[in-house]
């Protein structure tokens, strides 16, 4: 639990900076920035830390459809971030840990025990209260707003991506390893879709430098989010993790509390409470 609460920390942080870096430079262009920070820092943990790239054997297909995946999720992540609203955009897309939690259970026949999946239903259910606005969300539902398909579809993305990621995580046994590999791939298969929207990198040319930090930092957390993730992947039931690392649309609204003075409303303080129970019997569960 405690690895995908680390992983929900690193990913909150990323959703924050990506939508401040993402209103600023465009999405492919802030998604750009942040994926050559993540390679170059986990190029250079692999190089120093590394056991070599044979704990993958096997696994190569797994890693092209992670890769694939995970690049289309996140630029339609991004680009749901750039739209907004967050108040819809960010408890929609907490729900890859229903899509990812649910696949772990299903194909790999995990049995966390009944606390542990009650545990998990209820962490998951409190991130929806605590990360979403309940009047913002009604009124946004009701206008259609334009980032919420794509909000929906990033949750679906990231589900399968990171389902696929514990499964390589898990058979591997090497989460260095794992996250190395996930992310060259990622990259390489972003490549394409970067030449093919690099028209959309027009808002660059005036942006500030707090948009440029913002993204590489993005990349910085996204990748402590992984690692995290990854390393809880080998040392536990994945499905335990997915619903830990759900957590991170609350850091994302914490940290516009602190820092954009964003005020909650009540459904968001009985989220929290709901987070903390459900956290608490994930912990407490056999």
């Amino acid at each position: 639990m405690i690895y995908g609460l680390l992983a929900a920390i690193g990913w909150g942080t990323t959703d924050f900076l990506g939508a401040v870096s993402g209103r600023r430079l465009g999405s492919m262009p802030a998604l750009a920035v942040s994926q050559l920070v993540g390679i170059v820092l986990a190029t250079a943990l692999f190089l120093v830390n590394g056991n070599g790239l044979s704990s993958l054997a096997g696994l190569g297909w797994f890693l092209v459809a992670n890769g694939i995946i995970a690049m289309v999720a996140y630029a339609v992540h991004y680009h749901a971030l750039e739209l907004g609203p967050v108040a819809v955009v960010s408890p929609v897309g907490a729900g890859y840990a229903v899509v990812g939690f649910s696949l772990a259970v299903l194909l790999l026949g995990e049995q966390p025990g009944p606390a542990a999946v009650l545990g998990g239903v209820i962490t998951i259910g409190g991130v929806f209260l605590v990360s979403a606005n309940l009047p913002a969300l009604r009124a946004g539902l009701h206008e259609k707003p334009p980032g919420l398909w794509w909000a929906l579809g990033s949750a679906v993305g990231f589900g399968i991506a990171g389902f696929i990621l514990g499964v390589i995580a898990k058979d591997s046994n090497d989460w260095i390893a794992t996250l190395f590999t996930t992310r060259a791939v990622l990259v390489l298969a972003y490549l394409p879709l970067l030449v093919a929207r690099r028209k959309t990198f027009h808002k660059v040319a005036g942006a500030t430098a707090i948009a440029f930090v913002a993204a590489a930092a993005a990349g910085a957390f996204d990748l402590m989010g992984v690692a995290s993730y990854s390393a809880g992947a080998t040392r536990g039931y994945l499905s335990v993790v997915l619903a830990a690392s759900a957590v991170f649309p609350a850091i994302a609204v914490a940290l516009s509390v602190i820092f954009l003075e964003e005020r909650l409303v009540l459904n968001q303080y009985v989220g929290i409470a709901v987070v903390i129970g459900g956290l608490m019997m994930l912990a407490l569960a056999p």
